[in-house]
């Protein structure tokens, strides 16, 4: 929208200016929001941020009234509190928005970036978990939102954040009506494969080949030797498969870790108390009581081959978030 000319009779109407950092005296030009906040900036810095004010700018600015402010004067559809964010994220200054955006605004303000081709506005708030902390926190609602509006970025950190939830009718089923089937569709073909991958992170033959060397000595030092405990069996770590002999408890525990990856493939699912509880809490000799010391360790260099294979899917699917060829 190219700078309008401020008349005497828009002078009457009661304007608020932003404030700090927006308030300069040699600002330039003025942007008006769609609350009637002003905010004094210069074309420079929206040039360089924005091919879109940069082709703006280059054209024929209409008169102005310079019985009023010199300054050309943009009106633009979007309200204070997005062009607040939007400016604050190309400014040299802090960020200046509230405490949390909620998803309606974090949208919104992508939307923006876009619509002015703000690649660095997009970039800066989707760094800031502040800014994604609504995005991460209702994933579901994030991706169909960030989908049916081509947010590219947006929609992966939602769908990586959906991970750590289950998706099932009695999940979501009372969000249904307000989702986009397409996107739901997408997303649950994505947890699929990213269910699958993080399944390979316990083979059934149970040679965990991707254990590192020798990541400390729990699994190399312990004394060998049989016990009383029953079901007794072995498992193979790292490239050298060294024999780690261990009880029953730490088969239960593999097995919960695949029902939890089923429905949750993320690090998380593998590593938390309640997953890890049962199996310090089993009955077993003290033999076995030291092994088990091992475990929490265990689980967590298997939460990072979990990550690594579901991230391999995420590579691998590039194309299944690629906006602008799907639409």
């Amino acid at each position: 929208m190219p700078p309008t000319r401020r008349s005497k009779r828009s002078s009457r109407i009661q304007l608020t200016s932003f404030g700090p950092p927006f308030d300069d005296d040699d600002a330039d030009i003025i942007l008006r929001s769609s609350d009637q906040i002003e905010f004094l900036v210069y074309k420079a810095i929206l040039s360089k941020a924005s091919p879109v004010f940069k082709t703006m700018f280059s054209l024929p600015q209409p008169a102005t009234d310079i019985a009023q402010d010199s300054r050309p004067i943009v009106d633009l559809a979007e309200n204070s509190k997005v062009l607040a964010t939007v400016l604050s994220a190309i400014y040299p200054h802090p960020l200046v928005m509230a405490d949390s955006l909620s998803l309606d605004d974090l949208i919104a303000i992508l939307e923006t970036a876009r619509k002015y081709d703000m690649a660095t506005v997009s970039r800066v708030l989707l760094m800031d978990p502040t800014c994604t902390e609504s995005l991460r926190n209702s994933p579901f609602d994030a991706f169909c939102a960030a989908y049916s509006r081509e947010l590219r970025e947006a929609a992966q950190m939602a769908a990586k954040a959906s991970l750590k939830y289950r998706l099932t009718l009695n999940d979501i089923g009372d969000k249904l009506q307000y989702m986009n089937g397409s996107a739901v569709h997408r997303l649950w073909k994505f947890h699929r494969a990213c269910s699958a991958a993080a399944l390979t992170a316990i083979p059934d033959n149970n040679i965990f080949i991707w254990m590192p060397p020798a990541p400390t000595t729990w699994w190399l030092s312990t004394p060998e030797g049989s016990c009383d405990c029953n079901s007794p069996f072995k498992l193979w770590f790292g490239p050298a498969k060294s024999v780690w002999r261990v009880n029953k408890s730490w088969r239960d525990y593999l097995d919960r870790a695949r029902d939890a990856l089923r429905e949750h493939p993320c690090s998380e699912a593998v590593t938390n108390q309640a997953i890890l509880r049962p199996a310090y809490e089993a009955t077993m000799c003290d033999r076995c009581r030291k092994r088990t010391c091992g475990l929490s360790e265990f689980s967590h260099y298997l939460g990072e081959e979990v990550e690594r294979v579901v991230s391999e899917v995420r590579g691998a699917f590039a194309s299944f978030f690629d906006i602008l060829a799907d639409f």
